[in-house]
Formats: C-alpha cells, structure tokens, sequence
C-alpha cells in the first residue's frame, strides 16, 4: 500500500512539473520615456545640476501602473518600462536640457564648473487609468529649480496632464506620456531660460 502511494505521489509531482514547464511565458514589452531633443543654439549660459527624479514609490520599479476602475491600482503583466520612470525621466532631463543650455550635470559636486541652478522633480503621478469607459494618461510632476548660490528655491510649481486616449493600448498610453513630457521640458527650458 505504501508502494502505491509513494508512486502515486510520485506520478502526481511529475505531472505538476512537466504541466509547468510546457505553459508558454508570456512576452514582456519594455517601454520607454523618451522625449527627442531638437537641435538649436545653446538658449543662455547657464550651468544647471539635475538631482535623480523621485517619485512614489511604484513610479521607482519598472511596474507600468494602470487604474482600471477608481481607487484600483494594478500592474500590466505582459508590458512594463525599461526601467523606473524616476530613472528614465531623470535621464531624459539631463539629455534635453544639455542641448538647451551650457552645461547640465547629474552631480552637484562639480569643480570645473559653478552651478548656477538645481533641478528637483518629483513623480507624484504617471497612471494609465480607465473612467467611464474612458481611458486616460495621467501625469503629475512637482519640480522646484533652486539657486545654487543662495540655497533658495526660485520656482516652485506643479505640471499636471491629463489626456483622454483614442484607445486602450499601452503603445497609445506611452506615446500621450512621452508627449506630456516633452510638453513638461519645453515649459522647463523656458522656465530656466527666464530667470
């Protein structure tokens, strides 16, 4: 009876594993934040040091978040973010604003150069939601440019988005929040250029 039993398990845990293992996984599709830079003259000479983005904490991993119904937060399982929007966004500053003004650095400690201000963003939303059978891309920033040389903050202010998509694709969501980033960084750039 004991055989019988031990091979009965045995048979049980085989099949587990081989049914396991023939599941197909599904594909992961990596998206990206990437806003292109045109090409023009330096605006003003100006030396700006750009502190790593923050953000909530679920805007700091690669999970692409999605509200499918109010108060309701879930990540997509075949599609995410190459890598953490805080991370991407944080890089796609420092290439934009480098062709916009003299010389843009992640490091506030520089020696060659004197920074005359440093950029402060921070992630407080960037959701795909769904409301009324309506889908939105919702993207919220807090960014505070500071003087390097008194220490004191010269803006502070809010960039708020929030665009009705055509559907409800990733591809569509990604493309709307790369255009409300550009639409953040030209109102940046214009910001930093006035002051």
């Amino acid at each position: 009876m004991n055989n019988i039993i031990s091979i009965l398990i045995v048979f049980l845990l085989v099949s587990f594993i081989s049914g396991c293992t023939s599941v197909p996984i599904p594909k992961v599709v990596k998206y990206s934040i990437d806003t292109p830079v045109t090409e023009n003259k330096k605006i003003k000479n100006i030396n700006i040091s750009i502190q790593r983005v923050r953000g909530r904490t679920q805007f700091d991993k690669k999970n692409l978040s999605v509200s499918p119904v109010q108060y309701v937060m879930e990540s997509y399982s075949t599609a995410q973010w190459a890598e953490s929007p805080c991370s991407m966004l944080t890089d796609d500053i420092i290439a934009y604003l480098s062709k916009k003004f003299n010389y843009v650095t992640s490091s506030s400690l520089n020696y060659n150069n004197s920074i005359d201000y440093t950029i402060s963003v921070y992630i407080d939303d960037l959701k795909h939601i769904r409301r009324n059978d309506k889908w939105f891309a919702v993207l919220t920033l807090h960014y505070e440019i500071i003087s390097a040389k008194t220490k004191k903050v010269v803006i502070n202010k809010w960039f708020r988005e929030k665009i009705e998509l055509g559907d409800s694709s990733v591809q569509t969501y990604v493309n709307i929040q790369n255009k409300s980033v550009d639409k953040f960084l030209q109102q940046l750039t214009s910001e930093i250029a006035g002051l």
